[in-house]
């Protein structure tokens, strides 16, 4: 279903790869990460909260706090959900992976490529599939799938999961294990066809999902030279992958997620064409409570509660916490107990209540139609035409406070008269309506050649408004007393204006193939991506230039940074190059493919993390010029009946052309597009009675080192020059994540209703970080380690 047709995948001009639904029981694809793993050039990153995924297809990644750039369909509907992705993958029947763009026929943002998903289909007979398992960690899960017929025409499936796990990390200031990466999941899903006559059909889905797990589950590293000697101690300048992580916060990271999901899609066949209209509807409740990480900038250190804390929570005292002493961190006691205020470097995600608490939200409500009209598949000239219309209301509230041990309320804005009152505040309600048209000619060029040309032209209007109080802050916050809780009210006293503005592409597609053996299909493509621009959070400008630019009074006279971001960001729009070749080998018992393609983008948007005396900042900037270059094969190769070899590697060259914001950045890579992925698996089955059948199963993935900026040990200023004076600059060198190679392996025992297996993730428990995120003005990274090894036994039963 490439190009919404039926097709064989090796006939499709475009990279495809393809997952059966036997495929995903034999490799244990239960979540996108899975499957991820088996793709050349295709990396997936999940750390900050659940469903907070950033994919790399061929170097462009879905920006954190941006639009994706990829489209994920499930059952022929868009998924508009930012969470949706990585959720689990139940009753699945096949996955496809299309890289390039592929908005002509895929729709919005599929500016890198597009996932679908096709659920099994309800038919006439009753089946149904049973699953419980447990593993290491305290893990435990069980789902269900039910399906049958419920009268002559109409037929159903109800499915439903629960899983636990109490994660691979303890967090060593209150001794519990289920508080750090936990994850409890319980959804459902229930889905009606209707077949309403012999050319109308009507398929309703139907779904929910909560989730509560852990959340910004990240320590620092620093990367200031200068520190090193002035401080005596060479963990100022550390290499992100020899950090030893500790987890040690008082404040729960804690993420809670509520999803429902509606759809209803019809088909119409009228002889020379079909006809799909689609109507769904998502809503997402999200909030995040976690640590603050600004301790050492000493916001909170005259309270009652931090005095009151580093009496018996220091680094003196309490080792196991903090380290050795300067090893980086130095947490004194107060004077009361014999120490110093204003004197200590507390660094971020603490256990005192020096550092306050962060909390955020993110939520989302969406309305979509889509109308289609597709000629029959026989003729020599074949069209898709369609119109689309999308309304999200989106609300994105960020805020910082004071610590005062009470319990927390999942607010936005807490008032001085109250416990842990809010001293910082990003709060904003956006508004997109989305109008699309699209569509795609097909003919042969005699009985081997094919030219597809295709068209789509988005226009989205874009809003926002502020909905933070005009308030002070508490007070209780030192760098912020006397300030407005919202530092955009600095530039309009009496009230921040709303703002407004309208995005638009037309992306055009052509794609030629070939096919000169029956085996054998080669083809070209160039095409145009397009992710619609946005607007960051009310005040980042003005936070920005106050405390890092000069020429605007505030500490950024002494730090001089010259960063140019705005309270908006530009529109991407990616053209991409390709050229492949398809073929099937020895009797159609090797499928080997391959590729080379280029893509050059316009406003590359990325994702920049500031933090400072003032708490956090989340903001999206943009990369002026980029350019990807790669090469990637994969084979399949069915060497017996019974035994199997598979894989693929990728190849990229990427660049950054020109970058406004840095533009000391330019020549180094662009963030997240490792230079090789490599992956390499092998399935062997037999019988060993009648009745049993036995499987194995091994699966290596490499990916090469990363960066995750794109700053990659250029010089420039931090906040510490505030306290430190001129000199004391950056280096992020040593910020760049080494290569990964982990392995997946399964044995099963299977007859016709049931399967024991025993698997494991990660088997030589490699230990990895899953994300680095530097923050160069801070001078340092804030790093998450990904999941140790994971092991279990799963028990399946199906009729």
């Amino acid at each position: 279903m490439a190009r919404k047709r039926a097709e064989n995948i090796q006939e499709v001009p475009i990279a495809v790869s393809a997952f059966t639904a036997e495929d995903i029981r034999d490799g244990g694809i239960e979540r996108p990460s899975d499957f991820v793993a088996l793709i050349p050039n295709v990396t997936l990153v999940d750390t900050a909260n659940v469903g907070d995924t950033q994919l790399s297809i061929r170097g462009i990644v879905s920006t954190r706090d941006a639009e994706s750039t990829f489209a994920y369909v499930v059952d022929g509907v868009l998924i508009t959900n930012p969470n949706a992705f990585n959720g689990e993958l139940i009753d699945v029947a096949q996955i496809e992976v299309l890289k390039g763009p592929q908005g002509a026929l895929y729709g919005r943002n599929a500016v890198a490529g597009a996932i679908i998903v096709n659920t099994k289909q309800p038919g006439e007979e009753f089946e149904g599939i049973a699953q419980a398992g447990v593993g290491n960690n305290d893990t435990y899960k069980a789902s269900a799938y039910l399906s049958g017929p419920l009268t002559n025409n109409v037929s159903a499936s109800l499915t439903a999961h629960y899983s636990t796990t109490d994660g691979h990390y303890d967090n060593v200031f209150t001794g519990e294990d289920d508080a750090v990466d936990y994850l409890e999941e319980f959804g459902g899903r229930a889905r009606v066809i209707w077949e309403v006559s012999d050319r109308t059909t009507l398929d309703f889905r139907a779904g929910t999902r909560q989730v509560d797990g852990g959340a910004i589950n990240f320590n620092a590293v620093f990367g200031i030279p200068g520190f090193v000697a002035f401080l005596g101690s060479p963990t100022y300048f550390a290499d992100v992958n020899e950090h030893e992580m500790r987890y040690a916060f008082n404040v729960p990271g804690e993420n809670e997620q509520e999803t429902r999901e509606f759809s209803v899609k019809a088909d119409w066949d009228l002889d020379r064409i079909s006809v799909t209209a689609i109507a769904a509807y998502n809503d997402l409740d999200e909030n995040l409570l976690s640590v603050g990480s600004s301790a050492s900038f000493y916001p909170y250190e005259l309270t009652p509660e931090c005095q009151s804390d580093r009496v018996v929570l220091n680094s003196f005292t309490r080792p196991d916490l903090f380290g050795d002493p300067l090893a980086p961190f130095l947490v004194l006691p107060p004077p009361s107990a014999g120490g110093e205020d204003f004197a200590g470097i507390y660094g971020p995600y603490g256990p005192t209540r020096c550092d306050g608490y962060q909390y955020q939200e993110r939520n989302q409500e969406d309305l979509s139609l889509e109308l289609r009209v597709t000629s029959s598949e026989d003729q020599s000239i074949r069209w898709i035409a369609g119109a689309y219309y999308l309304d999200i209301e989106r609300e994105v509230v960020s805020a910082y406070g004071a610590d005062q041990g009470a319990p927390y309320a999942h607010t936005p804005y807490i008032p001085p008269s109250e416990p842990n009152p809010t001293d910082s505040l990003f709060w904003d309600i956006y508004d997109t309506q989305v109008l699309a048209a699209y569509g795609q000619v097909e003919f042969d060029l005699g009985e081997t050649m094919e030219m597809a040309f295709a068209l789509r032209y988005d226009e989205e209007d874009r809003s926002v408004s502020n909905a933070v109080p005009n308030v002070l802050s508490s007070g209780l916050n030192l760098n912020l007393a006397g300030q407005p809780i919202n530092p955009a009210f600095m530039q309009f006293p009496q009230g921040i204006p709303d703002r407004s503005r309208t995005f638009s592409e037309w992306q055009p597609k052509i794609t030629w193939r070939w096919s000169p053996l029956d085996s054998v299909n080669v083809y070209a493509s160039w095409g145009r991506g397009f992710r619609s621009g946005g607007f960051n959070s009310i005040g980042s400008e003005s936070l920005i230039n106050f405390w890092y630019n000069q020429g605007f009074g505030g500490p950024g006279e002494l730090v001089g940074a010259g960063l140019t971001i705005s309270d908006e960001y530009q529109k991407e729009v990616t053209d991409s190059f390709e050229i492949g070749i398809k073929s099937m080998l020895f009797d159609n018992r090797l499928r080997l493919n391959a590729a080379i393609f280029q893509n050059d983008v316009d406003d590359n948007q990325f994702f920049e993390f500031f933090a400072g005396p003032y708490g956090l900042l989340r903001v999206v900037t943009t990369i002026d010029e980029a350019q990807v270059r790669g090469f990637e094969a994969d084979f399949d190769w069915q060497i017996s009946d019974g035994f199997r070899v598979y894989g693929g590697l990728g190849l990229l060259d990427s660049e950054i052309k020109e970058n406004i914001n840095r533009p000391l950045s330019v020549g180094n890579d662009l963030p997240q597009a490792p230079e090789q992925s490599f992956n390499l698996g092998s399935q062997i089955n037999f019988p060993i009675s009648e009745r049993w059948e036995f499987m194995a199963r091994v699966d290596w993935q490499y990916i090469g080192e990363m960066w995750f900026h794109t700053m990659q040990g250029e010089a420039t200023p931090t906040i510490w020059q505030v306290f430190f004076g001129p000199g004391i600059t950056q280096d992020l060198s040593r910020a760049q994540r080494d290569s990964v190679s982990t392995i997946n392996a399964r044995v099963e025992l299977s007859n016709e209703n049931w399967r024991f297996t025993l698997w494991s993730r990660n088997l030589g428990d490699e230990e990895y970080l899953q994300e680095v995120i530097p923050s160069p003005e801070f001078g340092g990274s804030f790093i998450h380690p990904s999941a140790l090894r994971s092991y279990g036994l799963d028990v399946t039963y199906s009729f």
